[in-house]
């Protein structure tokens, strides 16, 4: 009888057991939901937020409430959109080459800015790690981080100017814009982001 009922309570005790945990995997703790929330406020002040919120989201549990988290994260995910543009442009130039196609010159007057661009993510990106604890310093090296993700956004949309321009194959010029359109969108972001933060 004894052993029914220790059996019984085992069992009972075990079934909490489970309940908990199926209740704790279902629903994350309060502060992740909480950070979440942060993410999604901070790119409220961005032009595209959706956007925003959709690449940074994930990363809500690095960045916790911390706005030079945000901005650092933004900026890497940045200088990564870059390289995978400049990737597509440098592609698109080699087939140019190979095919000894007129668009070589616009696609290699492109890919130059594409390198400028990512030249000068990285620089934002090696600026920001001096950005901290306030002051007149952090405030002017989170000014020279602006002006870094300022003039790659420039950069970018000079990039198209050429396609405007020149006479280029269709998909060619639909394949870069889309490229250079995403990244734009990105650089935007995050130049939004930091100006947020600067508004402190």
């Amino acid at each position: 009888m004894s052993r029914f009922v220790i059996l019984s309570v085992t069992l009972i005790v075990f079934i909490i057991y489970l309940s908990s945990f199926s209740r704790t995997e279902a629903t994350p703790p309060a502060r992740y939901q909480n950070y979440k929330t942060y993410v999604k406020t901070a790119c409220n002040s961005t032009i595209y937020p959706t956007m925003c919120y959709s690449s940074l989201s994930s990363y809500s549990s690095t960045i916790k409430s911390d706005p030079l988290k945000l901005c650092t994260t933004s900026l890497n995910l940045n200088l990564k959109s870059a390289k995978n543009a400049s990737s597509v442009i440098s592609n698109l130039l080699l087939k140019a080459k190979a095919a000894k196609s007129r668009e070589v010159p616009i696609l290699k007057d492109c890919l130059d800015e594409m390198k400028d661009t990512v030249d000068e993510l990285k620089q934002a990106v090696a600026e920001m790690k001096y950005v901290r604890g306030g002051g007149k310093t952090t405030e002017e090296h989170l000014k020279n981080v602006r002006t870094w993700v300022s003039s790659a956004l420039t950069d970018e949309s000079t990039c198209t100017d050429g396609f405007e321009e020149g006479k280029v194959n269709v998909e060619t010029k639909k394949k870069v814009k889309k490229a250079v359109s995403e990244l734009s969108k990105t650089t935007s972001n995050t130049l939004a982001l930091l100006t947020h933060y600067l508004s402190y």
